[in-house]
């Protein structure tokens, strides 16, 4: 059984920050696994070639496939979460120490060119956390998770953004974290989808009185003033729904996430935006514990990654996507692993979605950290 893992793989890097209403959260989710090593990339050869080139990590190690091979990038360090600049010509990567985590400027070959944040500190308490960068669509800003302004141990991570080709001394914060119940605290806002240099989707935690933890996915339409945040956005998704992990299609019209509806397994869904509303959201897959949806460069399929085998090792999947039809009662669907795979609904009967792709195994790749994909 792979709970336990799922638990461990997808919050770690956030456990350090997030308050007690996420612990309950995670204390209730508990398996043991079968214990199996993992291979490292560089010794496998991909199931199926994937389109362009994508970026991966495997505990902590950068990983670029390409041509439908592995092979490894970057200094040695605990590396995660890479995202490509709008021109495909650099990454920015998270570079994680003991007590703090540092944004850092790459080249394709995973060679630091620049240290974006200073996050280390003598003082214990003036260590921070920076995580989920995204770079806007005009290249200018990066946005990124950062547990500031926090108070001992109650912290929660709020949206930022700094200048690119400035310094983090120019930052300045985008959103104010949910603080209800102020002794519980949420875990914040985190994974941005920068659309330009003011607006922004991100998620949202909360805690109800039951100690649940729930998600959202907002959209920040207004900038921050002075260092202020601006009036927190409006939520896109309903908390009851659990969603998460947004990814914006290469054109702009399009949400995949993932959503729980509060459980351990959840759905793959695609959902139009306009820019400032979706519409509604296509169910693609079911049942599962999917992580981390990335959209192939022409914006025709998804990457992401789901647990496989009897040791729940995080394995790269590709699922071509199904052709938008208009509205009807009618769906068809095929099996996938851990759950099914749904053709969008349509007035007449379409064919079934196409079956979801393996692409790796027996990698375990980092399920906390999205493919970056060009």
């Amino acid at each position: 059984m792979i709970l336990r893992r799922i638990a461990t793989i997808l919050f770690l890097p956030m456990m350090f920050a997030f308050g007690s209403g996420v612990y309950l959260y995670l204390g209730t989710m508990k398996s043991k696994v079968v214990k199996e090593r993992a291979q490292l990339p560089t010794v496998t050869k991909p199931k199926f070639l994937l389109p362009g080139t994508m970026f991966v990590v495997q505990s902590g190690r950068l990983f670029k496939l390409k041509d439908g091979s592995f092979s490894e990038i970057g200094p040695a360090g605990d590396w995660s979460m890479p995202t490509l600049t709008p021109d495909h010509t650099q990454l920015i990567a998270v570079l994680r120490a003991a007590q703090y985590s540092d944004l850092y400027l790459l080249d394709l070959n995973g060679q630091i060119i620049r240290r974006l944040t200073h996050d280390d500190s003598r003082i214990l308490d003036a260590n921070h956390w920076a995580f989920y960068p995204r770079v806007s669509s005009d290249g200018a800003s990066v946005f990124y998770s950062y547990d500031s302004p926090k108070s001992g141990y109650q912290v929660d991570f709020a949206i930022w953004s700094m200048p690119l080709k400035g310094s983090q001394t120019q930052a300045r914060r985008h959103t104010t974290p949910d603080p209800y119940p102020y002794i519980q605290r949420t875990g914040g806002d985190v994974s941005p989808v920068a659309i330009s240099a003011t607006k922004f989707l991100f998620v949202r935690h909360s805690i109800d009185p039951s100690t649940d933890v729930h998600t959202e996915i907002w959209l920040q339409e207004r900038p921050s003033v002075l260092g202020y945040p601006a009036t927190d956005g409006k939520p896109l998704t309903d908390a009851a729904q659990s969603c998460s992990q947004p990814a914006l299609s290469p054109d702009g019209t399009q949400l995949a996430m993932i959503c729980t509806d509060g459980k351990q397994t959840g759905r793959l869904e695609v959902a139009p935006f306009n820019g400032s509303v979706l519409g509604p959201a296509r169910v693609l897959l079911t049942g599962g514990l999917y992580a981390q949806p990335t959209w192939s460069p022409d914006g025709k399929a998804l990457a992401y990654y789901a647990p496989t085998g009897a040791a729940g090792h995080f394995e790269l999947w590709y699922l071509p996507l199904p052709a938008v039809a208009t509205p009807s009662a009618t769906a068809s669907a095929s099996a996938s692993p851990g759950g099914a795979v749904a053709s969008a609904v349509a007035p007449t009967p379409t064919p079934a979605a196409p079956t979801p792709v393996q692409v790796t195994q027996g990698v375990d790749l980092s399920a906390t950290s999205p493919p970056a994909w060009y």
